[in-house]
């Protein structure tokens, strides 16, 4: 399971005519665990908003730290308010919890049952019941592999289109059969999760009478990226850390002409200019055979740290062909990237305001690393 990877995404819509939804996604992931949970608040607006999401944080809160699921519940009734109207305190939930090795617990209290998908087929989740403070737990255990899906819905999916263009609503069969028809490996977790959003849009037509909540998580590889900017501080571990470079199981990118050249001659290959990619403020890229990627180095790597800061999004990158854009593309995709700074320092690239062991190159790589990190990628920076 450590060379798998679970790709998580959410897509809602809100009851009509509030702003809020009531629905609560939350999620978190290390090497050791994935806690993904959902909540669907009782009623709709803001109250419900805020009853779903102190149900989906404390979960996963308190899974991380290995928490029972009698400690959970326990904590979640002392928690929640009570409603003065119905005399009653709770939000739905579902709960998923991947570990390592692809064993995978799931418990759920009163959403609809979740979907697993292996092979395109939705499968048969045996569940056992179990009652848990006064509430019965649905809890069950499977092994997620490689192109399994889990996908989850709140009340507000099955119900859609009822009394409309369906009396009895899409219904989980009806949900079933659809993610049967849509899945496929080539798509990714957000695609899919937007798709029956949009479509339960559709069945309440245009006005949802419910607040809808479609979560998905796709178990795949991972989407690794190495990252090489700068030539060793010791020339002679040139040879070592090209070796590695070209190892790497995943993209590779090289920022930095010296960088390339090192690379280039370790190959026996010349690195080719594309004066296609130059820009105003981006120096051309270049091609060299092996490497997916070939930048110039500050310049690029400046850019990259400042679009990210203000927010670049992946479809904002993806089409377009200067080197900025697409080193950015690339860390986008990538799940987990490596970045090798080299400590070798070049006088034109030196701040005098900072100390002399550290460069402005070592500065931006650790804050492209930190804006990597706030955006949920894995990110392994060391210098060399």
């Amino acid at each position: 399971m450590r060379d798998l990877f679970v790709e998580i995404a959410c897509a809602q819509v809100a009851k009509w005519g509030e702003e809020l939804c009531g629905d609560s996604v939350c999620y978190e992931k290390d090497g050791n665990m994935t806690v993904l949970a959902w909540s669907d608040g009782l009623g709709s607006g803001v109250k419900a908003n805020i009853l779903s999401t102190l149900t989906s944080r404390i979960i996963v809160s308190m899974l991380r730290r290995n928490s029972s699921l009698e400690d959970v519940v326990e904590t979640l009734a002392e928690t929640l308010p009570v409603c003065r109207v119905r005399k009653i305190a709770y939000s739905t939930f579902s709960v998923v919890q991947i570990f390592p090795d692809g064993e995978t617990y799931i418990a759920e209290f009163d959403n609809p049952p979740l979907f697993w998908i292996r092979n395109g087929r939705v499968m048969y989740l045996e569940r056992r019941k179990r009652e848990i403070g006064k509430r019965a737990v649905l809890e069950a255990n499977i092994r997620l592999q490689r192109n399994d899906w889990i996908v989850g819905v709140t009340d507000g999916v099955v119900h859609a289109g009822i009394g409309g263009l369906w009396n009895l609503g899409w219904r989980w069969e009806k949900i079933a059969s659809f993610l049967e028809s849509t899945v496929n490996e080539h798509m990714d977790a957000a695609t899919l999760a937007l798709r029956i959003i949009e479509t339960t849009k559709k069945l309440y037509q245009g006005r949802p009478g419910d607040d809808a909540t479609c979560v998905v998580a796709k178990i795949r590889l991972p989407r690794r990226l190495i990252l090489w900017a700068g030539p060793p501080e010791n020339p002679e571990k040139d040879t070592e850390i090209a070796q590695r470079v070209l190892a790497f199981s995943g993209k590779k990118a090289v920022c930095g002409g010296t960088t390339g050249n090192i690379l280039a001659r370790f190959l026996g290959r010349e690195i080719r200019v594309d004066l296609a990619s130059l820009r105003e403020d981006v120096p051309p890229v270049g091609i060299l055979e092996g490497v997916d990627l070939v930048t110039e180095g500050v310049l690029t790597l400046s850019l990259v740290l400042r679009r990210l800061r203000q927010g670049v999004r992946e479809e904002d990158v993806r089409y377009e062909k200067d080197g900025a854009s697409r080193l950015l593309a690339l860390l986008f995709e990538a799940d987990e990237v490596t970045i090798i700074g080299g400590r070798a320092i070049n006088p034109a690239h030196q701040n005098p305001r900072l100390s002399g062991e550290l460069s402005l190159k070592a500065r931006i790589l650790e804050e492209i690393a930190e804006e990597l990190r706030k955006r949920g990628k894995m990110v392994h920076l060391e210098y060399c």
